[in-house]
């Protein structure tokens, strides 16, 4: 038999061909709908960048105001959405909690399991404005708080800060956690990407498709790092504690949170992206405490990673900055993975979008390692799994 070669984790298998990002490794680049992402964020608000991936370019005037009005419209949970997280849903925390919403947001239509295009662009509109309502409407019944309604006149990173916290937000918040939004929007084709294309290709509707993304990105190897390289840093304290801190870390074994990345062999480019907008928040506030807490974390966690790990090429990835910037944007530390939720929702339904559009089932093929050729006992003279298990049928 010929040696087949697996590739563990799918490395190195290209998949798919796309038209919606190109995530370069080596160079570090991160390029949407042919936009490096550098050049997109500060430039461009999340509903430009949404109508960019799910029609292929920047919207005018006419077509962002269109989109946003249809958001605004869109983004009322279904009643039945708000029974639930008033009563059984106060029981669940974070993801958990966005998983099993997440599966809700359709209750309201008519005819759910309809993927054509005429159906599912305004589905992924309406999937899309709600994801960071019930967030916000889950996170205010956990506390005890009644539902808002968020006002009209917000857009979507505006709103959700309204909704979670039923004032008016500061606009330099709205700022930094709309530029956030934009950095994380879309990012090639990771594992709550795969899993959302493999459910779609199944001709499987966009909301079963987002609620498998969820349950990806819900996995810690995937998602949920934010929250502690926010306790991490806080640790350290000091930025003068950063390299023994660093070490003393590695030295117990412990992994060094915000670093690192499975594609990426240098600097993550959201962490320089993020970084430029933790730099744009301190110049505002005029408080850098956190933010050179931060720089000096990762000055010191490169350079000794790359003296006891050497070749492992460990550099900050997009998790390091966007703690700051979330933090600073007064986004609750267990809300960081749902946020991160909110804003690929937008990037997970222009892919389902593209699967349905030249769609092809996802059937990988596995190679058996188990034993061959075995011959069945009869059940009287096959011996106990385990003495003393009792054996039915």
């Amino acid at each position: 038999m010929a040696q087949i070669q697996i590739a563990h984790g799918l490395e190195g298998v290209v998949s798919h061909a796309t038209r919606l990002s190109e995530v370069d490794g080596a160079a570090g680049r991160l390029i949407i709908r042919g936009y490096d992402i550098g050049d997109l964020v500060g430039q461009v608000c999340f509903e430009e960048a949404v109508y960019l991936l799910w029609h292929g370019d920047l919207p005018d005037r006419a077509q962002l105001d269109g989109l946003r009005a249809e958001m605004v419209r869109a983004r009322r949970l279904p009643q039945p959405v708000l029974t639930w997280l008033q009563g059984p849903g106060r029981q669940t925390e974070g993801m958990h909690a966005l998983r099993i919403g997440m599966a809700m947001l359709t209750l309201d239509e008519p005819r759910p399991d309809d993927v054509s295009p005429q159906a599912n662009l305004p589905r992924a509109i309406r999937l899309t404005a709600r994801v960071p309502e019930l967030i916000a409407q889950h996170a205010r019944a956990r506390s005890g708080h009644a539902p808002v309604e968020t006002p009209d006149d917000l857009g979507f990173a505006a709103g959700y800060l309204y909704a979670l916290e039923g004032r008016q937000p500061d606009p330099v918040r709205v700022e930094a956690l709309d530029a956030y939004l934009v950095t994380v929007i879309e990012h090639g084709m990771n594992a709550s990407t795969f899993a959302a294309r493999v459910i779609a290709s199944t001709q499987s509707d966009m909301v079963s498709a987002l609620t498998g993304a969820v349950g990806a990105l819900k996995g810690p190897l995937h998602g949920g790092v934010p929250g502690p390289v926010l306790a991490m840093v806080q640790e350290v304290r000091q930025p003068q504690n950063a390299e023994r801190w660093v070490r003393a870390a590695l030295a117990r074994g412990e992994r060094i949170m915000g670093f690192g990345h499975r594609v990426y062999r240098v600097r993550d480019p959201r962490a320089e992206v993020l970084g430029r907008v933790a730099e744009h928040l301190a110049g505002v506030t005029g408080d850098r405490g956190l933010l050179d807490l931060i720089r000096a974390v990762e000055e010191s966690a490169v350079r000794v990673l790359a003296e006891t790990k050497p070749g492992r090429a460990l550099y900050a990835n997009v998790e390091l900055y966007a703690a700051l910037v979330l933090h600073e944007a007064g986004i609750p530390p267990e809300l960081f993975t749902p946020t991160f939720a909110a804003a690929r929702t937008a990037g997970w339904t222009a892919h389902i979008l593209e699967q349905y559009a030249d769609n092809r089932l996802i059937r990988p093929q596995s190679v058996y390692v188990g034993p061959r050729d075995r011959a069945v006992l009869p059940l009287a003279a096959r011996p106990p799994a385990h003495p003393g298990r009792l054996r039915s049928c």
